[in-house]
C-alpha cells in the first residue's frame, strides 16, 4: 500500500481543499471536519494557531467560534493587563464577556507602577479598549483606581495627550472622577487640545 501526502488548505468560505499530487480531489465543509462532536481534536488543532489567527476563526462559523473562544480564554485567562497593554480589543472583549473579574485579571495591578489594565489602556492610547471598559456593565471595574504615585487613568490620559480617550472619560463623568490636577498636568506637557476639551 502506498501512502500519499495530503495537504489541507482552509479558506474564508469555510471550505477545505484537499490536494493529492497537486490535483484537487475533494472539497468539503469544514463544519464536518472540525466539529463539536470531537472537541479534543478540534481544540488541539486550534491550539496550534496564534492569537490573530484565532481571532479570524471567530468569524468562520459558530463551531469554530466555540473552539477559538475556548483556546483564547485558556491562553489569555488572567492576562487582562497584557491584552490592554498591547491593544488586543477582541481579547479584552472576550475576557470581559466570558470571565469573572478574578479569572480575567480585571483589576490586578502591575508590580512596578501599581497600574490596572484600564489605566494601561488609557496610557497606551487604546481607545477601543477603553470604550469596551466604559461600555461594560461590570460594577467591579475600578475606573478611578490610583497607581503608586496617586495618578488615575484620567490623569495618565491627560499627561499623554490622548485627546480621544480624555473625551471618552469626560463623557462618562458620572463614573469617572475628573479633577483639575489632570488638566494642570496636560498644560505642563503642552497638550493644549486636551485642556480645551
Amino acid at each position: 500500500m502506498k501512502w500519499r501526502r495530503v495537504t489541507c488548505l482552509f479558506n474564508v468560505n469555510n471550505k477545505a481543499h484537499f490536494y493529492f499530487k497537486k490535483k484537487i480531489t475533494s472539497q468539503i465543509q469544514m463544519e464536518k471536519v472540525i466539529n463539536l462532536g470531537i472537541p479534543h481534536v478540534g481544540e488541539h488543532i486550534f491550539e496550534t494557531l496564534n492569537t490573530h489567527q484565532l481571532v479570524n476563526c471567530l468569524e468562520v462559523s459558530e463551531t469554530w467560534k466555540v473552539f477559538a473562544e475556548n483556546v483564547l480564554i485558556k491562553r489569555w485567562k488572567g492576562k487582562m493587563f497584557e491584552a490592554c497593554k498591547s491593544g488586543e480589543t477582541k481579547i479584552v472583549k472576550l475576557l470581559l464577556e466570558l470571565c469573572n473579574s478574578e479569572e480575567s485579571g480585571l483589576n490586578i495591578k502591575d508590580k512596578i507602577y501599581g497600574r490596572t489594565p484600564f489605566m494601561i489602556a488609557c496610557i497606551n492610547g487604546h481607545k477601543d479598549v477603553v470604550k469596551l471598559f466604559l461600555d461594560h456593565s461590570e460594577p467591579t471595574i475600578e475606573l478611578n483606581a490610583r497607581d503608586n504615585i496617586g495618578w488615575t487613568a484620567f490623569m495618565n490620559a491627560c499627561q499623554r495627550g490622548h485627546k480621544d480617550i480624555v473625551q471618552l472619560l469626560q463623557n462618562n463623568s458620572d463614573r469617572i472622577v475628573l479633577n483639575k490636577t489632570a488638566l494642570i498636568i496636560a498644560c505642563q506637557e503642552g497638550h493644549k487640545d486636551v485642556v480645551q476639551l
